[in-house]
């Protein structure tokens, strides 16, 4: 149960680090970090491998109820991940382009 306590905090982190995209004052600043947008585009490459390449925490399954798909980690990585990505997209072209 220690990993899936890491990957919650692990989600929360990413979480704030997607509020502060959120932010109009900060998202500049953050759009112009160099390596950040690649960063989180090839983790979220690496994780959906990781989930065909073998059964772990990124596996998906279809035999998920909703409910367990909302709280599952690997979800709700995968879904900051891209929300992350579209926000350092926003109004940025070399960022979109670079997508």
């Amino acid at each position: 149960n220690v990993h899936l306590q890491e990957a919650l905090v692990t989600i929360r982190l990413l979480d704030v680090l997607c509020e502060m995209t959120s932010n109009n004052g900060q998202l500049e600043h953050l759009q112009a970090l160099p390596g950040l947008l690649e960063t989180a585009i090839d983790t979220l490459r690496l994780t959906h491998l990781a989930g065909k390449q073998a059964v772990n925490v990124f596996t998906a399954t279809h035999a998920m109820t909703e409910q367990e798909e909302i709280s599952h980690p690997a979800v709700g990585f995968k879904s900051h991940l891209i929300r992350l990505i579209g926000n350092l997209c926003y109004k940025n072209k070399e960022n979109q382009d670079k997508v």
